[in-house]
């Protein structure tokens, strides 16, 4: 029993440290141009030692994504949990996302529609249900404190916002694809709240203009 325990512990401690190199990888260069010897050489094993966490590289695609998906929702939540006013939480989480984004190839999301349908579907699945509630939440706390518009719909407004996060992070508009992420999303941020705040909120803002200042 202490051996199958500490060999799940292992076996779930390399699939991390896979999934972590992985990401990293895909996020930097793209996820079509990663081999599997490129993983297994960035990790120094040998692939051998790969397969037997992952089946293939659309599985490794597949499981880095959800890994991601998993950690950044975690993260928000910590957002959700620690800060009660609503505007912060929106701030926090643009800024995690910035920060997030600033090693990212503009074609791995390319990559990720074209030569990972499965996983691509997942992704946006995910995006329209988990993220989209999170952001409702988040509209619908602002309205209670007065922070935003009480005439909002929150379900289109929330699906406005997650259409046009994609928009920027997407290489296939060729305006905004030339545009550094952090300035666009910058932009992209302080028209969602100016558009969302009440007098109040907007108060709030003008008085911490560094809060929607990305680099």
């Amino acid at each position: 029993m202490v051996f199958l325990i500490y060999f799940a512990a292992t076996f779930t401690s390399m699939r991390q440290k896979i999934l972590a190199k992985a990401e990293e990888l895909f996020m930097q260069y793209g996820i079509k141009s990663i081999t599997m010897d490129d993983v297994a050489k960035a990790l120094g094993m040998s692939k051998k030692t790969l397969y037997q966490c992952v089946d293939d590289k659309n599985d490794l695609v597949k499981q880095t994504i959800t890994h991601h998906l998993t950690e950044m929702d975690a993260l928000c939540e910590q957002v959700f949990t620690s800060e009660n006013n609503a505007i912060l939480q929106m701030l926090k989480i643009a800024k995690m996302m910035n920060d997030m984004h600033q090693e990212v190839n503009p074609g791995a999301l390319f990559d990720l529609k074209k030569y990972h349908t499965e996983t691509y579907q997942f992704f946006t699945y995910h995006k329209e249900n988990a993220i989209q509630n999170q952001v409702v939440k988040n509209l619908n706390l602002g309205i209670q404190q007065g922070l935003y518009r009480q005439n909002i719909n929150v379900e289109i407004t929330a699906g406005f916002y997650i259409a046009l996060v994609m928009e920027c992070v997407s290489s296939e508009h060729q305006l905004l694809s030339k545009m550094p992420f952090a300035s666009k999303y910058a932009e992209l941020v302080r028209y969602n709240m100016h558009s969302l705040c009440t007098p109040k909120g907007l108060e709030f803002i003008n008085a911490h203009p560094d809060l929607i200042q990305f680099s």
